[in-house]
């Protein structure tokens, strides 16, 4: 396979398991800081996403 084909696939991985992560850090809590909070409703949808 080509280099390219390991690239993609290696920067998929990189972007799922920094999603991933960060729902488990996240879901870990009960109860989100209100700075927090404030500061995720801040951030654009389309970062997120």
């Amino acid at each position: 396979m080509s280099t390219t084909f390991w690239i993609i696939l290696a920067g998929a991985i990189a972007t799922y398991l920094t999603r991933v992560g960060g729902h488990l850090v996240i879901s870990r809590f009960e109860n989100i800081h209100p700075r927090v909070e404030a500061g995720l409703n801040a951030v654009p949808a389309a970062v997120l996403t």
